[in-house]
């Protein structure tokens, strides 16, 4: 039942599934290689460059003592082992791309697919080795690397480093920026984010929320990956960020060579597919052609439709609406465009009659919703990773150690009861059903996203707080292990455990969650943007945001965060709530932006079923709307009778 609700969106609106199946591997695989050899020649060519980078040795930068401050961290294995990467970024994703070629039996999807994801991961490895070799930056466990026992040795004349360790583990210790397997692991796991994306239509408007989970957990496991190079001191976190933007820039643009973006209509398959379409059709060979869309005409209707629409714009632009509304058989719109705002409708699709249907609808998003909240409750549980934490870098976490400004408790009241409250008032006013239960649902998976996402990155980054000196010694007598110099902590427990997670902050990537939806939601409700200088409505739109913002603010001088923590989370923040919000939602500036997508796709099918009935006057039946109230004080017009 799940699979074909995710498998479903390959319909989308007016989707053609044109000739599936006739394209195999073993009917058109060779071909299709052969088109592409040269492709697949140069890929090669990548495979041996990324080789030969691998082995020739990296610059040797100048070390002195007083940079071996932030290069004393220890030497540890590896979390994530060299020969796992190409497993996560490369197997997994084909595992996935086969999956879907087994159940469509498209090989232009298979084979662009797989030829995209190792570009993507070849051309990252090449640019990152490169970079690597060339900056020869040293990891932040340089000095176990170069001094294995401890006994430090430097030039008196220039004063760098005499390294007596091993030469391939000092040759791999100058190879610290950027990070590779962060950037092969976003490479490929952003490829196969986008590749999903189409493939169950994250983008189609029809506010099933939850498939934005499935396309953040790949983001999610290269993000942990990326982490994971920080915890075990392989990497400052300068490389893992510069790797991580590296590998989605270079998965985007091989991406979008083979695919449309993941929000056009035909965004679900390859470029290629739609041209053999195009091609068959020029041939006279397509035999299906006669049934271009799954709904029959439905799609010509819609396209005749917006033409007629077009046109009753310009004749009102024109002045000539009189003309409109006195003729025999008006065909206004279900919503006029720029000035003139349509609202038909509105208080008969409420809580009362169409709630429960409308929660049945998107009843595996609330179920996931929930299954998100147990989520989060585990990782406030689970112990974070305690980071490595030298006398030298107890600088900056000497903070005084106080309550909070802002208490946990008021978070909640804050990023979510408030954006309710508002949320609710506009319901009594204009009682849309739609427009609630998709802010509400929208609202609650912006702030449980953000949730997870950010207890997810605590956990296992595990930054120290500004105060951590007095959470680990509340004495103010520190004690530190003679030979790793890591701090030997006796403050209570579960203080010294809060104590490491400081990044990002989640007062601040809640708060700007749920304000941040709020504040994209008002603007489209109050229409900000509808250029007509109203610019006092601004301030409502920002009132929202300064609010999280003095939260966010609140967390440093508390000193339970750095600078960087709060910056961090109110990013996640308000990205996560932009995605939300548009799931459910046209951006403020449309035309549209008062409501939400579900309330114009349910006037579309309204007037659909309107133009039926009356091509077959013999199956009439009265129609569900019977006015439409035009925002302008001059005009009523009446549709049907």
């Amino acid at each position: 039942m799940l699979s074909s609700w995710l498998l479903k969106p390959f319909q989308r609106d007016n989707m053609r599934e044109i000739q599936l199946g006739t394209h195999t591997m073993q009917s058109h695989g060779v071909k299709v290689a052969k088109f592409h050899k040269h492709d697949w020649f140069i890929l090669i060519s990548l495979v041996v460059l990324v080789g030969i980078l691998d082995v020739i040795h990296p610059f040797y930068r100048f070390v002195g003592k007083d940079m071996m401050t932030d290069l004393k961290y220890p030497l540890k294995s590896n979390t994530v082992p060299v020969w796992a990467v190409p497993i996560i970024s490369v197997l997994l994703p084909i595992t996935v791309f086969v999956g879907f070629y087994i159940r469509r039996r498209d090989v232009y999807d298979l084979h662009h697919a797989i030829l995209g994801l190792l570009y993507s991961v070849l051309i990252t490895g090449v640019i990152t080795a490169a970079i690597k070799d060339a900056v020869g930056r040293p990891r932040p466990d340089f000095f176990w690397r170069c001094f294995p026992d401890g006994k430090e040795l430097y030039d008196k004349v220039t004063g760098n480093v005499i390294c007596h360790g091993e030469k391939s583990v000092i040759r791999e210790g100058h190879k610290s920026f950027p990070s590779g397997h962060t950037s092969s692991s976003f490479a490929g796991l952003c490829f196969l984010a986008l590749y999903l994306s189409g493939k169950i239509a994250v983008f189609d408007r029809r506010g099933h929320i939850a498939k934005l989970c499935l396309v953040f957990l790949p983001l999610l496991m290269a993000s942990l990956v990326g982490i994971s190079r920080v915890d075990d001191y392989w990497h400052h976190w300068q490389d893992v960020f510069a790797g991580g933007f590296l590998g989605i820039v270079m998965a985007t643009i091989c991406y979008l060579q083979f695919f449309p973006a993941p929000y056009h209509t035909d965004g679900w398959g390859p470029y290629a597919y739609f041209q053999m379409l195009e091609e068959s059709r020029a041939s006279g060979i397509a035999p299906n052609t006669a049934n271009l869309y799954t709904e029959g005409n439905n799609g010509i209707r819609l396209h005749e439709q917006a033409n007629q629409n077009r046109t009753i714009l310009e004749e009102l632009e024109e002045g000539r609406l009189n003309e409109i509304v006195h003729s025999p058989s008006p065909a206004i719109p279900p919503r006029l465009q720029k000035e003139k705002m349509v609202d038909v409708h509105l208080g008969a699709h409420t809580l009362k009659s169409h709630g429960i249907k409308v929660a049945r609808i998107h009843m595996h998003d609330w179920i996931i919703l929930v299954l998100l909240g147990l989520i989060d409750i585990i990782l406030n549980v689970i112990d974070p990773f305690h980071r490595f934490v030298g006398k030298d870098m107890m600088t900056d976490l000497k903070y005084p150690l106080k309550s909070n400004t802002v208490p946990f408790w008021a978070v909640p009241v804050i990023g979510i009861v408030l954006p309710f409250i508002i949320i609710s008032t506009i319901y009594f006013k204009r009682r849309d059903v739609y427009d609630f239960h998709h802010a509400i649902l929208g609202l609650l998976y912006s702030a449980l996203i953000t949730g997870v996402l950010t207890d997810a990155i605590k956990d296992a980054v595990g930054r120290p707080r500004p105060d951590f000196f007095w959470r680990c010694f509340p004495d103010g007598k520190d004690a530190y292990d003679p030979l790793t110099t890591d701090v030997i902590c006796h403050g209570e427990k579960s203080v010294i455990r809060e104590g490491h997670k400081s990044f990002p902050s989640g007062h601040s990537s809640w708060s700007f969650a749920g304000l941040g939806f709020l504040a994209w939601y008002l603007s489209g409700k109050i229409r900000v943007f509808d250029r007509k200088g109203h610019i006092a409505k601004l301030c409502i739109v920002f009132l929202p945001l300064l609010c999280a913002s003095l939260v966010a603010i609140s967390r440093v001088d508390d000193y339970w965060h750095h600078w960087q923590d709060v910056f961090a989370g109110g990013i996640l923040g308000l990205v996560v709530a932009s995605f939300c919000y548009l799931q459910f939602f046209p951006p403020p500036y449309q035309v549209d932006g008062w409501g939400p997508h579900a309330y114009f796709q349910m006037l579309r099918d309204l007037e659909n079923n309107n133009q039926a009935n009356n091509a077959n006057p013999h199956n009439s039946r009265p129609t569900e709307i019977e006015t439409a109230y035009v925002s302008s004080p001059h005009l009523a017009i009446t549709m049907g009778d």
